[in-house]
Protein backbone atom coordinates (compact mmCIF):
# COMPACT_ATOMS: atom_id res chain seq x y z
CA UNK A 1 0.00 0.00 0.00
CA UNK A 2 1.67 3.83 -1.06
CA UNK A 3 0.72 6.95 1.07
CA UNK A 4 1.47 10.04 -0.12
CA UNK A 5 4.77 10.66 2.59
CA UNK A 6 6.47 12.93 0.73
CA UNK A 7 2.93 15.31 0.01
CA UNK A 8 2.06 15.06 3.51
CA UNK A 9 5.78 15.75 5.64
CA UNK A 10 5.42 19.06 3.36
CA UNK A 11 2.36 19.83 4.67
CA UNK A 12 3.76 18.97 8.07
CA UNK A 13 6.58 20.58 8.37
CA UNK A 14 5.14 24.15 6.48
CA UNK A 15 2.59 23.64 9.29
CA UNK A 16 4.31 23.52 12.10
CA UNK A 17 4.02 20.00 13.77
CA UNK A 18 7.32 18.73 12.99
CA UNK A 19 7.20 16.96 16.18
CA UNK A 20 4.56 13.80 14.44
CA UNK A 21 6.32 10.59 13.82
CA UNK A 22 6.58 8.59 10.94
CA UNK A 23 3.64 6.17 12.97
CA UNK A 24 1.29 8.81 13.47
CA UNK A 25 1.57 9.98 10.52
CA UNK A 26 0.86 6.62 9.03
CA UNK A 27 -1.88 5.87 11.13
CA UNK A 28 -3.50 8.90 9.98
CA UNK A 29 -3.02 7.94 6.46
CA UNK A 30 -4.48 4.99 7.44
CA UNK A 31 -7.59 6.40 8.75
CA UNK A 32 -8.29 8.73 6.17
CA UNK A 33 -9.67 5.94 4.54
CA UNK A 34 -12.27 5.28 7.16
CA UNK A 35 -13.13 3.37 10.39
CA UNK A 36 -10.35 0.99 11.83
CA UNK A 37 -9.62 -1.06 14.98
CA UNK A 38 -6.79 -1.35 16.70
CA UNK A 39 -6.04 -4.74 15.61
CA UNK A 40 -6.52 -3.68 12.25
CA UNK A 41 -4.22 -1.04 12.11
CA UNK A 42 -1.68 -3.14 13.78
CA UNK A 43 -2.10 -5.48 10.78
CA UNK A 44 -2.00 -2.43 8.01
CA UNK A 45 1.37 -1.17 8.92
CA UNK A 46 3.18 -4.20 10.21
CA UNK A 47 3.89 -2.59 13.83
CA UNK A 48 2.82 -4.27 16.86
CA UNK A 49 -0.70 -3.28 19.01
CA UNK A 50 1.42 -1.58 22.14
CA UNK A 51 3.04 0.31 19.79
CA UNK A 52 0.21 1.35 18.00
CA UNK A 53 -1.45 2.13 21.18
CA UNK A 54 1.01 4.84 22.16
CA UNK A 55 0.72 6.65 19.00
CA UNK A 56 -2.94 6.82 19.11
CA UNK A 57 -2.88 8.09 22.73
CA UNK A 58 -0.76 11.34 21.42
CA UNK A 59 -3.11 11.21 18.32
CA UNK A 60 -5.69 11.73 20.65
CA UNK A 61 -4.11 14.36 22.60
CA UNK A 62 -4.25 16.45 19.79
CA UNK A 63 -8.02 15.56 19.23
CA UNK A 64 -6.76 14.15 15.60
CA UNK A 65 -9.01 10.99 16.04
CA UNK A 66 -11.56 9.54 18.39
CA UNK A 67 -12.23 5.72 19.66
CA UNK A 68 -15.71 4.92 19.02
CA UNK A 69 -16.43 1.27 21.47
CA UNK A 70 -17.59 -1.43 20.07
CA UNK A 71 -21.36 -2.42 20.73
CA UNK A 72 -21.00 -5.86 20.02
CA UNK A 73 -17.78 -6.58 21.43
CA UNK A 74 -16.52 -4.86 24.78
CA UNK A 75 -13.12 -5.65 23.81
CA UNK A 76 -13.26 -3.79 20.67
CA UNK A 77 -12.94 -0.04 19.78
CA UNK A 78 -13.31 1.43 16.52
CA UNK A 79 -10.68 4.67 15.69
CA UNK A 80 -11.88 7.35 13.08
CA UNK A 81 -10.44 10.91 12.17
CA UNK A 82 -12.34 13.58 14.15
CA UNK A 83 -12.98 16.30 12.00
CA UNK A 84 -10.40 18.07 12.99
CA UNK A 85 -8.33 14.91 11.91
CA UNK A 86 -10.00 15.79 8.85
CA UNK A 87 -9.25 18.90 8.45
CA UNK A 88 -5.28 17.93 9.04
CA UNK A 89 -4.82 15.28 6.41
CA UNK A 90 -6.86 16.72 3.45
CA UNK A 91 -4.41 18.26 1.98
CA UNK A 92 -1.93 15.21 2.01
CA UNK A 93 -2.98 13.75 -1.34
Amino acid sequence: MTYPLSRALSHIRKNGHSDLTVRQLSILLALRKGLRTLRGLSAELAVSKPAIHRALDKLEERDWLQRIPDPADKRSVFIKLTPVGEAFTKDFS
